[in-house]
């Protein structure tokens, strides 16, 4: 574009600030590095000469130590910034660790050599600052004019009439200014050999000449602000999003967040403006491990300059987790910076994090946290998020204000800038822009810091401000007129994530499950511990991207190994704990976790006295009776044979419902007389989503989409107690088979699939069409439910045509509904009266093995008159993922302990307080104003506080304690 034909364009500027950045290149020195234990050292002489640089020519990461300092290097491209260390005259030893893998995981490594570089000093910060000056004119349209003749006018007054061959050569391999693609072509015929009558320029007098250009710059920047006032402000930190396991191992996780630290200590010696972001506080108990880096770290967060934001054990998945999960990430994460800062963190953060449930608000507000910043709105592909700053209200009536900034990994350009400012809502205040290399890490760079020194208060740009984001977030909060948004803040991609990794997801729920009982009857046996250790691995599985199985295989495979063992473990724990509480004998004890009474099936090796009893291949199941959170114990001994299940040669049957198959399931309610489902089937479908395969469904899979047809079908068990019907299927190279299950005197169908995947690019869904109008679709959410459109009407509910659930999903008329139960299929579709789930994925990348082979998963279909409240369905999913325990050899009697009087109202955790007392965390599950009365041994004053435990918000009454609709409570007991 020109400007005028007397005026450099912005090619023709950049050009000749590579010409000069060129020139500017005095000298170059190899550095001879060799092996030394996983390193590769040496040492070098750096001359009293210009301004010397280190260069490292790397493909890839590494930290390099220049004595007793270490800086992170790095290069995923043709960038140059990252591969510059500033240098000092005199002899330095260095020694240069590389990661054996790339930014994003990838084995190709590089090192091709290391230089001291030495530039003419007043000559190189006359092409910096030039250089982004000049970035701010190709950013700003408006502002190009004027920089460009401030820029023309200090460019003329710098004369060049000659670059060597050796200085082209060197700047075309490492450079700031991007060269000409002529000068790059130049060696793709010539040798640098050949072109020695190319000779240097004089330096003396560049440098003299550039002072004089750098004057020139200085007044006409200063002549500008006559005319240009600032647009707006942007507030910036320092920051390096690092997926705790993504592409990479966590080891090289660890290396990655250690390198990032040390690379941020660096640059604070010459950068004391420097605020850098620190967002997980796992990754902060990582660093104090070392605890010579520990002391450098707390100094620095102590000066205010290494700055701890979340508040999370790490950046959590917020949709597939269940909600105590999502409140430890806070009470861990929390309470280790109170540990080791003296405070807990009031800005709340998660850029990546695919989606976030309406119940979010409560938990943050609760946590501490006064404003919550997240980024990834802006991926958005069907409607644009229509604010940068809002009030985000949740189904509680929690309002937290929320900022949705531009990006979370910004080099600070001038281009970043303007977006951040232009994408901005709210331009009465502030906007926001943190900055630092991520994925990869490494942070800040020596060139992000020069830039904000030269564009923080630059005319015609947004006045920039680094610095504590107290004073941000106060003007936050303090504005009371900014937009509301009421409910889920629904993303529009990375649908695919509800479903990914059946074994992790599964692991998953039985850990949340597993630990939450194990605490439970640690208190009831007085054994007081803390299993705060045994939650961290569960925690960092649910870290967005292992939680979402959207890592490569062997990322994903040792998240799940390390499930696997943290379950044995807990699993250890919960009948070491169990057999102190029952004592030894020879009795069998049903041990039941949840507060009110439950009779269910259960499966035993031996017969129990008096029990209704089924046999089943190697062990009986007995129908039990227990009591509210408590057991009953029983004798072994003849059982009997009552219950009310019926085989026919179609169909399975009990009191209450009948199970039909006829080429496709349908149940039908004997009850009420109508049939809850009248056509289900599976159906297997394209998947090829065109940007994130791993992390997406696209609309268009259902324009190809097939209904299987079974390839067999036999009654394989005939009750009483227990009937079950078994369907095969066969798939191109693939089997399923679904054992399809009605128990005595219970609604609850279930599906257990036992499939052999062999299928890639393949979407495998179960569809019900019900036999209702289905007005309504309810989703449950961590620590609620929300309400999802079945007929569209807009952008915003055509966008939710996949969306996830917790443990259940229910499509109901207010005469009558269907529940879907689940352990670990969260994702589901739900258009007028049909609701599918999606039971599997066939990405090929990151991990093209992702559910590969066999699989085993439990789904339920449960019908009920009325709508979900009224059949109580929140407590029949907590019944389907916490099946009573058995426990042999055990003393006789049976007790209960606690028992919750109203079904709105749910027990999710009941532990030893984290510094005194005991804690009961109660939920509201209906959506209503409501009391109950919790019975049981727990005595003493009781008092409500956070979630953190920290803050006391008054005295409660474990006789008559009172919710809001979706309300969380925790209640301390002194003891």
């Amino acid at each position: 574009m020109f400007v005028g034909f007397d005026l450099r364009d912005v090619g023709g500027v950049r050009t000749k600030l590579f010409y000069l950045e060129a020139a500017s290149i005095m000298g170059v020195d190899a550095v001879n590095l060799e092996a030394c234990g996983g390193a590769l050292c040496g040492s070098v002489v750096v001359r009293d000469f210009g301004e010397p640089w280190f260069f490292v020519d790397v493909v890839g990461e590494g930290t390099l130590r220049v004595d007793d300092l270490q800086f992170a290097v790095f290069n995923y491209g043709d960038e140059g910034e990252s591969r510059w260390v500033r240098a000092s005259p005199g002899r330095h030893s260095l020694s240069l660790v590389l990661s054996p893998v790339r930014m994003f995981g990838e084995r190709r490594v590089s090192f091709n050599g290391m230089y001291v570089v030495y530039r003419e000093p007043s000559l190189f910060s006359f092409v910096l600052r030039a250089k982004l000056l000049l970035d701010v004119a190709e950013a700003f349209e408006d502002l190009r004019t004027d920089y460009l003749k401030v820029l023309n006018e200090a460019l003329d007054a710098v004369p060049l009439d000659s670059v060597a061959n050796w200085q082209l050569e060197f700047a075309v391999r490492a450079h700031i200014v991007e060269p000409p693609g002529f000068v790059r072509a130049l060696f793709n015929y010539y040798d640098a050999k050949e072109l020695t009558h190319l000779r240097p320029p004089d330096f003396s007098e560049l440098g003299r000449a550039a002072k004089e250009g750098l004057r020139i710059l200085e007044e006409g920047i200063e002549g500008l602000r006559v005319r240009r006032g600032h647009r707006g402000v942007v507030y910036v930190a320092g920051h390096a999003h690092i997926d705790l396991g993504w592409l990479w191992s966590r080891d090289v996780t660890r290396e990655k967040v250690r390198r990032t630290i040390i690379n941020v200590l660096s640059l604070l010696q010459s950068y004391p403006e420097l605020t850098f972001l620190v967002s997980n506080m796992a990754y902060l108990r990582w660093l104090s491990e070392d605890r010579d880096l520990w002391v450098r770290v707390r100094e620095a967060v102590k000066a205010g300059r290494i700055v701890p934001v979340g508040g999370m054990w790490v950046e959590s998945d917020a949709n597939l987790p269940g909600g105590e999960s999502l409140v430890r990430q806070f009470l861990y994460g929390q309470r280790f910076l109170l540990r080791g800062f003296g405070f807990t963190t009031e800005i709340g953060w998660l850029p990546d994090t695919f989606g976030f449930p309406a119940s979010l608000p409560q938990i943050l507000r609760k946590a501490g946290i006064r404003v919550f910043f997240e980024h990834k709105m802006y991926w958005n592909t069907v409607n644009r998020f229509p604010y940068s700053v809002f009030l985000w209200e949740g189904i509680d009536g929690s309002v937290i204000p929320t900022i949705n900034y531009a990006t979370y990994g910004a080099d600070l350009t001038p281009r970043q800038i303007a977006r951040a400012w232009s994408d901005h809502t709210s331009p009465e205040l502030p906007a926001f822009l943190p900055f630092g290399k991520g994925d990869g890490g490494g942070g800040p760079t020596w060139l992000m810091l020069e830039r904000y020194r030269v564009y923080r208060d630059l005319p015609g740009m947004p006045r920039l401000i680094m610095g504590n984001l107290k004073d941000l977030i106060s003007e936050v909060v303090r504005d009371d007129s900014l937009p509301r948004w009421r409910g889920e803040l629904y993303l529009e991609i990375h649908r695919g994530v509800y479903t990914n990794g059946i074994r992790l997801k599964q692991l998953v729920r039985a850990l949340e499950t597993k630990l939450r009982e194990l605490e439970t009857f640690s208190v009831i046996a007085g054994v007081r511990r803390s299993y705060e250790e045994l939650w961290y691995p569960l925690l960092e599985a649910e870290y967005h991207d292992p939680m979402g199985a959207t890592s490569t295989k062997s990322v994903y495979d040792e998240v799940v190994n390390e499930l696997e063992e943290d379950l044995k473990r807990v699993d250890g724990e919960l009948m070491n704990v169990l057999r102190k509480t029952l004592g030894t004998g020879c009795f069998v004890t049903i041990v039941n976790p949840l507060p009110w009474a439950r009779r269910e099936l259960v499966m035993v090796r031996e017969e129990l006295s008096g029990v209704a009893t089924q046999r089943v291949g190697n062990g009986y199941l007995a129908l039990i009776e227990v009591p509210a959170l408590g057991w009953r114990s029983f004798e072994k001994g003849p059982g009997n044979s009552m219950g009310d299940v019926t085989v026919g040669s179609n169909y399975v049957e009990n009191s209450v419902v009948r199970v039909v198959f006829d080429g496709s399931l349908r149940i039908y309610d004997k009850e009420v007389g109508r049939w809850a489902v009248e056509d289900g089937y599976l159906m297997a479908c394209e998947d090829m989503p065109s940007r994130w395969d791993g992390w997406d469904i696209d609309a268009y899979y259902r324009r190809v989409c097939r209904r299987l047809e079974p390839t067999g079908f036999s009654v394989v068990e005939g009750g009483p107690l227990r009937g079950c019907i078994e369907v095969n299927y066969r798939f191109r190279e693939s089997s399923i088979r679904q054992r399809i299950c009605v128990n005595a005197f219970s609604r609850r169908v279930d599906v257990e699939n036992e499939v052999d995947w062999r299928e890639r690019l393949t979407l495998l869904k179960a569809v019900y069409k019900l036999g209702i109008f289905g007005h309504s679709a309810s989703f449950e959410v961590p620590y609620g439910v929300v309400n999802r459109p079945t007929r569209p009407s807009n952008t915003w509910e055509v966008a939710k045509f996949e969306v996830p659930a917790l443990r259940w999903v229910d499509v109901w008329d207010p005469d009558y509904g269907v529940a879907i139960l689940n352990d670990g299929r969260q994702g589901y579709s739900v258009e007028e009266n049909t609701v599918t789930i999606t039971l599997l994925r066939s990405p090929i990348y990151p991990n093209p093995f992702l559910d590969y082979g066999h699989n085993k998963f439990t789904y339920a279909i449960y019908p009920h008159s009325g709508d979900w409240r009224t059949a109580q369905v929140p407590r029949r999913a907590y019944e389907f993922n916490q099946p009573l325990i058995i426990v042999e050899g055990t003393a006789g009697g049976d007790s209960s302990f606690l028992e919750i009087t109203n079904p709105a109202i749910m027990l999710e955790a009941l532990k030893w307080g984290e510094d005194s007392g005991i804690v009961l965390r109660l939920y509201e599950t209906y959506g209503v104003n409501t009391c109950t009365e919790v019975r049981g041994f727990i005595k003493g004053e009781g008092v409500e506080t956070d979630l953190l435990e920290l803050n006391n918000y008054g005295n409660a009454d474990l006789g008559n304690l009172c919710f809001r609709p979706f309300e969380i409570k925790t209640i301390l007991v002194k003891s």
